[in-house]
């Protein structure tokens, strides 16, 4: 068997590679991380609280509408 013949034979079964999948909870870690840095990053831009739906202090003006 050549060098192609293995490298052909990697590529259709996964399961010989020892890689580990992550875990539920460094899932949640990674995309809770995130999930705050996004909330930050558009508070500090738009100066208005998304979590909690009230405007802050900042460079736009926000005002209530009534539909």
């Amino acid at each position: 068997m050549d060098s192609a013949t293995t490298e052909r034979d990697d590529r259709r079964n996964p399961k010989k590679k020892t890689e580990k999948s992550p875990t539920k909870a460094e899932i949640d870690d990674f995309f809770s991380a995130a999930e705050k840095h996004e909330h930050k990053r558009f508070t500090e831009k738009y100066n208005y609280d998304f979590v909690n739906d009230t405007p802050l202090e900042g460079r736009y003006q926000w005002v209530t509408l009534k539909p």
